[in-house]
């Protein structure tokens, strides 16, 4: 009887342990799947935020605006030359060369104007596009274009510059940016009489932005050294002619006017 009871003591107990041990294997495997569902909602998150950057970043560099287009005003969209300014040309003979052809009179020795459109009009040329061309590559699609074998061809950038103040022909000019100031101002038929070449100074869109030149003119810097571009307006003024000397003059005037206004007056009283 005894036995019976611890017997089925035993089976109870067994029983209970196998309730046990199932319970806590379920319990581990239901974790498991929790957090490998934890994982794969983590790694499912971090990849759609991944594709929400990339959304976002292609959206935001769609509507980004864009880089303001290269223009005349700002200077040189490529290569020596710029719309506006001109273009100095040089024809040669190449002395090495054997050719029948008579290079001087082409005329095209001299200074010729860019249009607004980039082009230039050229004597036997034609019109030919000079913006986006080097010095280099201008004179070598000019002389391809003459189809002369002795011709030699140099091409040289000119910028507008306008010239005011105390000088014999102010105006505008176009000129080397290698040329120096003096030579700019010998272009413009010299300085006049009363020119103060201490207060010689650039404009550049209503603002004064080089002044005291008075040592580069002395030293002859170039255009280019100075900083001055095209389209610049360089002003010379002229000194005072206000003097001592005139004052004396004025005072005398006056002080005879003043004489013979009392001698008027004592002589008809």
């Amino acid at each position: 009887m005894r036995f019976a009871r611890g017997l089925q003591a035993f089976k109870n107990w067994q029983l209970t342990l196998r309730k046990i041990v199932t319970f806590v294997v379920s319990s581990m495997r239901l974790s498991q799947k929790f957090e490998q569902e934890a994982f794969d909602m983590r790694n499912q998150v971090w990849r759609q935020a991944v594709v929400m950057l990339l959304v976002w970043g292609l959206m935001l560099s769609s509507f980004a605006p864009l880089a303001p287009a290269q223009t005349r005003t700002t200077g040189k969209t490529s290569g020596d030359f710029a719309a506006g300014d001109g273009v100095r040309i040089k024809v040669w003979r190449d002395v090495s060369v054997t050719s029948q052809s008579d290079i001087s009179s082409l005329g095209l020795n001299g200074d010729f104007l860019i249009d607004s459109r980039g082009y230039v009009l050229l004597p036997i040329v034609g019109e030919m596009r000079a913006v986006g061309h080097t010095r280099r590559s201008l004179a070598f699609a000019v002389e391809d274009s003459l189809n002369i074998r002795a011709a030699r061809v140099m091409c040289s950038p000119l910028i507008r510059v306008t010239l005011l103040g105390a000088v014999n022909k102010p105006g505008s000019y176009l000129i080397e940016p290698r040329e120096s100031l003096w030579s700019l101002i010998a272009e413009a038929g010299g300085p006049a009489n009363n020119i103060d070449l201490k207060k010689i100074y650039v404009e550049r869109g209503g603002e004064t932005v080089i002044k005291g030149l008075r040592e580069a003119f002395e030293q002859a810097h170039s255009l280019e050294q100075l900083g001055v571009r095209s389209g610049d307006q360089i002003y010379v003024p002229g000194m005072s002619n206000f003097s001592i000397r005139t004052v004396v003059d004025y005072a005398t005037l006056t002080a005879s006017f003043v004489l013979l206004y009392f001698q008027f007056r004592d002589r008809y009283r």
